[in-house]
């Protein structure tokens, strides 16, 4: 990666529009056309995209829609960083990759892969078990064991992300903790000396869980349909230290790393607002 120059970047998750067969649910493809805006307006150095960046990997017609809503980053010359969610993979799997990759041919066909920004080591994974297959899915296990100890043992990293479109842990009433995750990623992630925050989507909401002095946040909010939260004694988890609503702001993270840590801003937008919302802020303090 390039020299940093404005010393930021953003994070934002699950852009797909709603489907049309789901009349029911909300659609908020305004919500996510502002938040795209909101973010080029701020000049990020580049966007994590968390997977599920379109509602179906093969369709053209989504695809040219994500082209459209992140035009304002094009313009920008910020650079997007994907990872696959399940939705890049729907309905056929050959043509949606070949849609993924060609948005983003710096991956030259890698589904998973390491950056360095700065003081930051940062790693993407596919999460997609199933469409990864046994061996795939075994190659990645190993690579990322791999790469975490050699982050650990790199004098210039202080502090390691890890993007996973899944998370292993949420109190979404629509799905549940991705068990997959907790056995693949979770050990390693725990134990490597750097690591600092696991940051996925999926789940359309906003969610921040620290376990073994490690932190887990779902980011989520780019304008999918929103899903609930348990709340009370129907929780699965109950430390999630953000104090929001069952139902929470649609939001983009903006992230910066400083001289004793890494700055963590969740920028929120309510249905229909024009407002943004500095929703929480916090910081991730670079291992010792």
């Amino acid at each position: 990666m390039e020299h940093p120059k404005s010393g930021c970047f953003a994070i934002v998750g699950d852009l797909q529009r709603t489907s049309r067969a789901e009349f029911w649910r909300e659609s908020n493809d305004e919500e996510s056309r502002r938040l795209l805006a909101e973010i080029a307006a701020r000049r990020p150095d580049f966007a994590v995209g968390l997977g599920d960046l379109v509602f179906r990997g093969s369709s053209r017609r989504d695809w040219a829609r994500f082209d459209a809503l992140t035009a304002p980053l094009r313009e920008a010359d910020i650079p997007v960083f994907p990872i696959l969610g399940n939705h890049e993979y729907w309905m056929r799997a050959a043509p949606a990759l070949r849609n993924y990759f060609g948005r983003f041919p710096r991956l030259a066909g890698r589904r998973w892969y390491t950056e360095t920004y700065g003081r930051l080591g940062l790693v993407f994974l596919d999460s997609n078990e199933d469409d990864l297959g046994a061996v795939s899915w075994a190659a990645q296990s190993a690579w990322f064991g791999e790469t975490l100890a050699r982050l650990d043992a790199e004098p210039a990293v202080e502090g390691v992300l890890v993007f996973s479109h899944h998370p292993p842990y949420t109190n979404s009433t629509l799905t549940g903790d991705e068990l997959h995750v907790q056995r693949a990623f979770v050990p390693r992630f725990a134990a490597a000396r750097k690591t600092l925050a696991m940051i996925s989507g999926h789940v359309h909401s906003y969610e921040q869980f620290v376990r073994g002095g490690k932190t887990f946040l779902v980011a989520g909010g780019g304008g999918g349909p929103r899903v609930r939260l348990a709340r009370g004694v129907a929780r699965r988890h109950a430390d999630d230290a953000f104090d929001g609503p069952a139902v929470r702001h649609f939001h983009f993270l903006m992230c910066t790393p400083g001289t004793t840590g890494f700055e963590v801003e969740v920028v929120g937008l309510e249905k229909g607002g024009g407002t943004f919302l500095s929703l929480s802020r916090f910081l991730l303090a670079w291992p010792p």
